[in-house]
């Protein structure tokens, strides 16, 4: 019965996770074009590993333009001097297997920390993995001309992607602003609905624990690249925070059970998402109710008269966030990381080339495209590499039986690389319960259908490649889960002290600076999400790292208090337990 239980809840949050949302189709299809595009470059001028030029695809692809293509960018300078340094080791290096291993463990140690450690973030890892991917080939290619080849094929393996990304964005790409103006669209008539009865308080609850960075740093690109006018970016940069306000405040208001105002607020909150999808700022709404001063109603009507409001917009002060983490040379774990992901990675390396089986070599490149950090997640992603391994194998399988005999022409290949890279971006795009397995039915379809310069029907290569990735996941399982374990709790008690230091600063904000209060409140909203998150990962742990009954008991109890205190203090004024945006 319990199994049951279990397994319903499981199956209705994957279902929850696979519902279409603003954006996941036109961020899934321009993932999934740019994946055939690729193959057919690949293809064309015989690029190696065409699997990893894709995968880059689904990492650098943001949900606009302007990020996408700073990033793609900015991974190709990284990728070239990395290369441009690596002409240098593999004359050093070329002729002597240990001095190879040594280069490659060094430089793996020093990049995987770099992006545990940093905002360097997983570049650290793609820059290790094109490291000891070049490293490991001169193995089979002792010879320093084939070397230099090697290196160049390298380059293009990460260039060519992201030349097809840079171009794609500036003739196709979801342009910033496009994509701002309909996310605040999104919220009004998410707030609207939410008056009217019609959307539920989870439908609130998730909206909000997206925050204002993601909009914010939409605005920044707006700004950096003259997008729109100064006085429309002025405009915007209001319109994200009092968008977010309206929407705590009706979840206040649903909180409190008022209703006597829900009429009248709806209707403007519509009328506002109207005039923004016209194009135009929304209009003056003429109120003709009495509001109480300092009710969650008389926020709403507050926020909504802003937006139509051409006044000076309040100052936030920007918060700089410094390139490493405080603690990056205090805290051992980031060192931990660094050298659990290399150890497992090298690992796989001596495996398969003790057995003479170079096929499986996606194990070492698994081991850098998964390196994690507490057990827990450990434990869940692996769970969704596998899932999604299999699932890519399966459909990689299909191919190369069903269809690959009866492709002719490398636009065949195209066709079947993007329909199954669509349903990948799709589950890719998901929360972070399903996102891993996303990218990993991609990764393993792709390893398994892309196998030469054109369309190849070796079913022993699609079964090496999938041997390697699930070796990879059971090495860094073994690796992540018996050497320097990580209980998932250190970061949730971490993160529980941030919300109620940031309860506290909201509570000085609230009657100071009224914009920075509401961008606190939008971090105290995605912190809740992320440790409601990781919490639910401390049941993955083995027995001996996961707390005790009793205090995983307190700490669900100390969530859902905070969660409560926020959204039934976070937003008024007056008493003690009120906290102002007013």
């Amino acid at each position: 019965m319990m199994g049951n239980i279990v397994t319903s809840s499981i199956w209705s949050r994957v279902k929850s996770d696979l519902r279409p949302f603003s954006g996941r189709w036109e961020q899934s299809w321009r993932i999934a074009l740019l994946c055939a595009l690729m193959t057919l470059v690949a293809m064309t001028y015989q690029i190696p590993e065409a699997a990893i030029s894709c995968y880059v695809i689904f990492f650098v692809m943001k949900s606009d333009a302007a990020e996408s293509t700073v990033l793609a960018l900015a991974l190709v300078v990284l990728v070239s001097i990395v290369i441009l340094a690596l002409v240098g080791l593999v004359n050093l290096t070329i002729d002597s297997p240990p001095a190879r291993l040594t280069a490659l463990v060094v430089s793996s140690l020093f990049f995987l920390f770099l992006g545990a450690a940093s905002r360097l973030g997983p570049l650290g890892g793609i820059i290790a993995l094109v490291i000891a991917f070049v490293l490991t080939l001169l193995m089979y290619v002792p010879v320093g001309e084939l070397a230099t080849r090697a290196l160049l094929y390298a380059w293009l393996m990460v260039a060519a992607p992201m030349a097809l990304v840079v171009g794609f964005n500036l003739l196709v790409g979801r342009q910033p602003k496009h994509v701002l103006v309909n996310e605040l669209i999104e919220r009004l008539q998410l707030a609207a609905m939410a008056l009217e009865g019609q959307a539920p308080t989870t439908a609130l609850r998730q909206n909000l624990a997206l925050g204002v960075e993601a909009q914010q740093k939409r605005l920044k690109w707006l700004k950096a690249f003259h997008l729109v006018p100064t006085t429309t970016y002025k405009w915007l940069d209001a319109a994200v925070l009092q968008s977010y306000r309206i929407l705590l405040a009706v979840l206040a208001l649903r909180n409190q059970q008022q209703t006597e105002h829900n009429v009248e607020l709806a209707a403007a909150c519509r009328a506002a998402a109207h005039d923004l999808a016209q194009g135009r700022r929304p209009q003056l709404w003429s109120f003709t109710q009495s509001y109480t001063t300092n009710s969650a109603a008389h926020e709403i009507k507050t926020a909504l008269m802003a937006l139509a409001s051409e006044d000076k917009p309040p100052v936030i002060p920007e918060e700089k966030r410094p390139f490493f983490a405080a603690d990056a040379l205090t805290n051992p774990i980031y060192q931990q990381i660094a050298i659990k992901a290399t150890g497992a990675a090298v690992l796989c390396y001596l495996i398969y080339s003790a057995i003479d089986w170079q096929g499986i070599h996606t194990a070492m490149i698994t081991c850098y495209v998964a390196a994690l950090g507490s057990t827990g997640e450990t434990i869940h992603k692996l769970f969704l590499r596998i899932v999604g391994c299999l699932i890519g194998a399966l459909f990689g399988a299909v191919v190369l039986l069903l269809f690959m005999p009866y492709m002719i022409s490398v636009g065949a290949l195209m066709i079947a690389v993007f329909a199954v890279c669509l349903l990948a971006a799709w589950v890719a795009l998901g929360s972070e319960r399903i996102s891993y397995a996303g990218i990993q039915i991609a990764f393993a379809f792709l390893l398994i259908t892309l196998q030469g310069f054109g369309p190849d029907i070796d079913l022993s290569v699609a079964r090496d490649r999938v041997v390697g990735i699930l070796l990879g996941n059971v090495v860094m399982y073994l690796v992540f889960t018996h050497i320097w374990p990580q209980s998932v709790m250190r970061s949730v008690q971490r993160r529980l002290q941030v919300i109620e230091n940031k309860l506290q600063t909201l509570r000085q904000q609230s009657t100071q600076n009224k914009a920075a209060a509401v961008q606190c409140a939008a971090g105290i909203a995605q912190e809740l999400a992320w440790v409601k998150y990781e919490f639910g990962l401390v049941l993955l742990e083995p027995n001996d790292l996961r707390p005790a009954a009793t205090v995983i008991k307190q700490t669900r109890a100390q969530i859902k208090q905070l969660q409560q205190r926020f959204e039934q203090r976070g937003l008024l004024t007056g008493g003690s337990e009120k906290l102002a945006l007013v």
